[in-house]
């Protein structure tokens, strides 16, 4: 139960009510030994102040949590707000130039310089399918990794689906292409252990270079490039280049 103090009287908030405990009762007792009803007068005058800061208090309580509801919402509001702007330029920009592209930047060679990630590609009018989507890792201007890669893959044959439709699920893959869940720092323990479950690729993983590879903690990113393959990519520091560490 919240209290508030007031002078020398209490309030209690309990289910929404006040209460006022104390001063009451202190009043009650002032009344039963007054003698004039000019004294009753006086004690009345005395003891109003207080019943006044309590209604007071209740106004400015309530006015509190009221506030501070409405700079939640407002809040909220400003951030859909943001978000709807976003798209909408984002609608915008893909109306004039049929690009969709991502982009985030992350230490991937452990070095302590952040690489840029960057997929984009160009929808064509005739078929979402056949859009060309090319994922570069970049450091400055120098190009470190490049795939490309048909966004037919992302979608089953058998669904025949719109290409409204179409345009809207590759635009959700590019959007989250970079999202947190998709990178991951491995270490031997973690390499050995992933590799019960998928496929090796470029490394061997009982060698001596996966040993020396994973000898300490490494960022690894797993690119999504269809609905039957996945990769693991990682900084092989002793080629000075990135590798295909698994797939699925």
């Amino acid at each position: 139960m919240e209290k508030l103090n007031f002078r020398s009287g209490e309030l209690r908030v309990a289910s929404g009510e006040w209460m006022v405990q104390k001063k009451a009762g202190t009043l009650r007792s002032s009344l039963s030994v007054l003698r004039s009803p000019f004294s009753v007068i006086l004690c009345f005058i005395l003891h109003s102040s207080f019943f006044s800061s309590a209604a007071v208090a209740q106004v400015t309580a309530g006015d509190s949590i009221v506030g501070k509801l409405q700079r939640s919402m407002d809040s909220v509001m400003k951030a859909d707000s943001i978000e709807r702007t976003l798209e909408l330029a984002q609608a915008r920009q893909f109306i004039r130039t049929r690009q969709l592209a991502t982009q985030r930047t992350m230490d991937m060679k452990g070095d302590g310089k952040t690489e840029i990630l960057r997929l984009t590609g160009v929808v064509p009018k005739e078929d979402v399918g056949k859009t060309k989507l090319t994922f570069t890792i970049k450091l400055g201007k120098k190009t470190l990794f490049e795939d490309s890669w048909l966004a037919e893959g992302y979608f089953d044959t058998i669904d025949h689906l719109q290409d409204s439709i179409k345009l809207k699920r590759l635009s959700t893959i590019v959007t989250v292409f970079f999202s947190n869940d998709n990178f991951g720092t491995v270490d031997s323990n973690d390499y050995r252990e992933m590799m019960k479950r998928v496929t090796k690729d470029e490394i061997e993983p009982n060698s001596a270079e996966a040993r020396e590879l994973f000898h300490k903690p490494r960022m690894m990113y797993s690119v999504f490039h269809s609905r039957d393959y996945w990769y693991g990519l990682i900084w092989d520091p002793k080629k000075e280049k990135f590798i295909k560490a698994w797939r699925n």
